[in-house]
C-alpha cells in the first residue's frame, strides 16, 4: 500500500465510523434505544475493517519509485568477513 492509499483508507475508516455512528446515534435518540447506536457503530466497523484491513488494488495506484541498485564499487564478487577482509 502506497501513501496515497494509506491516506485513502484513512478516509474511509474514518468517514464510515463516524456516518454510521451518527446516523444510528439519530435514529437511537428517537426510538430511545441505545443498542441501535451501537448496532450500526458495529456495522460501520466491520464494514470498514473489510474495506480497509486487506491491501486492495485501488490503494496502490501510486507506486512509490524507489532508487536504483548501486553496483559494487570494488569490480569483484567476492566477499569479505566481518573484519574487511577477503575470504
Amino acid at each position: 500500500m502506497d501513501y496515497e492509499g494509506q491516506r485513502l483508507s484513512e478516509l474511509i475508516f474514518y468517514w464510515l465510523i463516524i456516518g454510521f455512528g451518527g446516523v444510528g446515534w439519530v435514529i437511537g435518540y428517537f426510538r430511545q434505544e441505545f443498542f441501535i447506536v451501537f448496532k450500526f457503530w458495529l456495522v460501520g466497523v466491520v464494514l470498514s475493517t473489510v474495506l480497509c484491513v486487506p491491501d486492495w488494488p485501488f490503494y496502490n495506484r501510486h507506486p512509490i519509485k524507489w532508487l536504483d541498485s548501486v553496483p559494487d564499487r570494488r569490480g569483484d564478487s567476492s566477499t569479505n568477513d566481518n573484519d574487511g577482509k577477503k575470504k
